[in-house]
C-alpha cells in the first residue's frame, strides 16, 4: 500500500494543532525569541538588561510641516520646539527586577500591544567603571522606536547602550508627510546624540547611566 507522505503530514500536522488549547494559540508578543536554527552571533550576552523611556525637546527647529509651499527666497521660515521620544537598553545591575512588558502602537497607530522581552523596565544601570560603546537606531517611514527592540536588547546584552529614536512625524501614531522625515531625521540623529553625550558626562543625572560612552557606532536604516 502506497502511502501519501505530504498528505499523512498534512493531517498530523492538523490533528496535533486541534489538541492546542485556543489560549496558546493567542501567544505573547515575544522579542527575545531566539530560534534553534540561528547563527551563534544571535545569542543573547551575559548583561542584564534595562529599558527606560527619555523625552528631549530640540528647541527652535523648522517646521516644514507649516512652511508655506509658495515661499519667495528670503521669506522667513516658521519654527518650533520638535519633541522627540527614545528607549533606552542598556546593560543593568544582575539583581533587577521588575516587568519586562513594553507598550508599542501597531501600524493602525491606535492599537498598543504589548512586547515582552528580556529587558527590566527602570532597572538600575550596572555598577562599573567600564564606558559602554553607544548604538543609535533610526526607524524607517513609518515605523517607532521599538520596531527594531528585538536586536536593540539583544545588543544591549552584549554590553552596549542602545538608543532607539521616535521620530517625529514618521511614527505609527504621528505620521505625517514625508517631507518631515526628510528634513529632520539626521537632525533627530545629531541631536539624541548630543543628548546622551550630555548625560554621559553630567554624573548628576538620574535619567540615565555614567560611563555611558566610549565608541560610537550609528545604525540608521
Amino acid at each position: 500500500m502506497m502511502i501519501n507522505k505530504p498528505m499523512t503530514r498534512c493531517a498530523l500536522t492538523l490533528l496535533v494543532a486541534s489538541c492546542i488549547p485556543f489560549s496558546a494559540l493567542r501567544a505573547e508578543n515575544r522579542i527575545d525569541t531566539i530560534r534553534a536554527d540561528a547563527p551563534e552571533l544571535a545569542a543573547y550576552g551575559e548583561q542584564t538588561v534595562g529599558v527606560r523611556q527619555l523625552d528631549f525637546i530640540h528647541k527652535n527647529q523648522i517646521d516644514i510641516l507649516n512652511t508655506d509651499m509658495n515661499r519667495k527666497e528670503g521669506d522667513a521660515f516658521p519654527y518650533y520646539d520638535r519633541p522627540l521620544t527614545v528607549e533606552v537598553w542598556y546593560p543593568a545591575q544582575a539583581n533587577s527586577s521588575g516587568s519586562r512588558v513594553l507598550k508599542a502602537y501597531m501600524r493602525d497607530g491606535k492599537t498598543l500591544v504589548d512586547l515582552h522581552g528580556k529587558a527590566i523596565l527602570g532597572a538600575k544601570p550596572a555598577s562599573t567603571k567600564q564606558a559602554f560603546p553607544l548604538v543609535i537606531m533610526s526607524h524607517g517611514y513609518p515605523g517607532n522606536r521599538f520596531l527594531m527592540s528585538p536586536i536593540a536588547e539583544n545588543i544591549a546584552s552584549k554590553g552596549y547602550v542602545v538608543v532607539s529614536i521616535d521620530h517625529t512625524d514618521s511614527t505609527y501614531s504621528t505620521l505625517s508627510k514625508v517631507s518631515s522625515s526628510l528634513v529632520n531625521r539626521t537632525k533627530d540623529q545629531l541631536f539624541v546624540l548630543d543628548q546622551i553625550s550630555q548625560l554621559a558626562k553630567d554624573k548628576t543625572s538620574g535619567q540615565t547611566h555614567e560611563h555611558f560612552l566610549n565608541s560610537v557606532c550609528c545604525i540608521c536604516i
